[in-house]
């Protein structure tokens, strides 16, 4: 964790309904998740130009929240996905830092476009993901989802 409004995917740091801070919106969801995929560059040698970049999910609570009336485990188990899935696609984004940018060089001239054609295709996914399950209203493909996310973290 790296503040108090933002949350740093752990595997046993599941989100809690207190989480969800934001202020509502005018909208007609249930709940809205920020999640987003964030970078770090945790290391830099001045005399090899080499450089280590950290790749991870967070969870904003403060532009997160849930209307109360819709609180249910079943829906915080859809906005789990939501992080979940944010998660995949950084470690997709990490394997693909890690093999193809060794320098600030490769950094400057690669690592925009791969952070976002990975972001367009993570938020693709994230559409995706609320369409198949109707914002986690239909049981059968919200189990169907969690079960391939849960492979998918393995």
């Amino acid at each position: 964790m790296f503040s108090q409004q933002k949350i740093e995917w752990t595997e046993k740091r599941k989100l809690s309904f207190d989480d969800f801070r934001g202020e509502i919106g005018v909208s007609m969801a249930a709940a809205v998740s920020s999640v987003i995929i964030r970078y770090e560059i945790v290391s830099q040698s001045i005399w090899t130009g080499r450089i280590k970049i950290k790749i991870f999910a967070a969870f904003d609570t403060s532009s997160s929240w849930i209307k109360s009336e819709f609180k249910s485990p079943r829906l915080l188990v859809h906005e789990q996905g939501h992080f979940d899935i944010t998660e995949i696609f950084s470690r997709k984004l990490q394997k693909k830092v890690d093999a193809e940018i060794k320098g600030v060089k490769d950094f400057s001239q690669k690592f925009q476009k791969m952070y976002d054609d990975l972001y367009n295709e993570h938020y693709q996914y994230q559409t995706q993901y609320e369409i198949d399950t109707d914002n986690g209203r239909h049981e059968e493909n919200q189990e169907k989802y969690n079960t391939l996310i849960r492979e998918m973290l393995l």
